[in-house]
């Protein structure tokens, strides 16, 4: 882990085996900003792969004008913390 101001580990980020429950909520145009939120759900460690966990994220993109655009479920593996089992 690479240290961070406040002297904690920043987790490494790891492979994705994919995301689910993409929904296009509303169209999106060539000059739209969109914005995103995303939010843990669910974390778990990783049975196959000792050392690291893996992250359930829901993520939300709004455009512009605050509609939300588009929304996903995606899992990530992520460096554990050492000393967390």
């Amino acid at each position: 882990m690479r240290p961070c101001a406040r002297g904690e580990g920043v987790a490494a980020i790891g492979p994705s085996p994919g995301f689910r429950d993409l929904k296009w909520l509303k169209p999106v145009y060539a000059g739209d900003t969109i914005g995103y939120v995303t939010e843990v759900t669910d974390k778990r460690p990783s049975k196959s792969r000792p050392g690291w966990g893996l992250l359930t994220l829901l993520s939300t993109g709004v455009n512009q004008r605050g509609e939300p655009v588009i929304s996903f479920v995606s899992t990530s593996f992520v460096e554990r913390r050492p000393g967390k089992s």
